[in-house]
């Protein structure tokens, strides 16, 4: 069975003016349409830049994404921008204007539809009563805590009914248990929205307690892939035993 979003052989290099890194070589991946999938993956292991490739932020070499059976990779800018407005994506700096209120900051992602006037401020409104913010409508993003500015986050990438949601270290950046209540977030928008998650992570707990796929990357490939619990009953990539056996000794702490 074909997944809602399919990565083909994806490649991907920098270069610049010392060398070349190869970054993606030769990804293959595959989710389904409604799963939450996490990939984790040690520091420059090339998450940041999968997950960019898939939205094109980052342009691969070749290699293709399929999105709902539609390649990505062959979309033209226009086509490319429309498709996008159904991609949300919320990253570990929050990337929220501070000069913009947490209304007007949703309201930016509404900046190009034809919604009028009335309907975006009614899909503002149901944003923050998802995302548990309707009394800070009228604040800036200094005045709030890290786990409200990624709710923020989140109602911001949701605002144009995305059927893709991409987080690259969306939780890096919090506590744990602010962590905790932003990923019981990400669990309910799922289960009410059928939205599908991508969730990149250095942080295995994270995957544990969120996904019930996940996927091992290392210096740009995937080597290991299958059910969160049997990878972490039984890994078979040195990545993998690696990371859980830091969690098992965090655990027994």
């Amino acid at each position: 069975m074909d997944g809602f979003i399919e990565v083909k052989d994806l490649k991907k290099t920098f270069v610049d003016k010392e060398k070349s890194t190869e970054v993606l070589k030769g990804i293959d991946l595959s989710i389904q349409k409604g799963e939450i999938f996490g990939i984790v993956g040690f520091s420059g292991a090339g998450k940041s830049t999968l997950v960019r490739c898939i939205n094109r932020l980052e342009e691969p070499d070749s290699g293709t994404v399929l999105i709902d059976g539609e390649d990505i990779t062959a979309l033209n800018r226009d086509a490319l921008n429309k498709r996008r407005r159904r991609i949300g994506m919320i990253f570990q700096q929050f990337n929220l204007f501070d000069s913009m209120t947490v209304r007007k900051n949703i309201a930016y992602a509404l900046k190009h539809t034809e919604l009028s006037e009335k309907e975006k401020e009614e899909r503002i409104d149901e944003m923050l009563r998802l995302v548990s913010l309707t009394d800070k409508r009228d604040a800036y993003p200094g005045e709030l805590s890290g786990g409200q500015k990624q709710r923020v986050g989140i109602a911001r990438a949701l605002a144009n009914n995305p059927d893709v949601l991409l987080s690259d270290e969306a939780t890096s950046a919090l506590d744990p248990q602010t962590t905790l209540s932003v990923l019981d977030l990400l669990k309910e928008i799922n289960e009410k929205l059928g939205l599908t998650i991508l969730l990149i992570t250095h942080e295995l707990e994270v995957v544990k307690y969120t996904c019930n796929r996940m996927a091992v990357m290392e210096e740009g490939k995937l080597v290991e892939q299958g059910l969160v619990e049997e990878i972490f009953q039984n890994p078979k990539c040195d990545t993998a035993k690696s990371f859980i056996d830091v969690y098992n000794k965090f655990r027994s702490n």
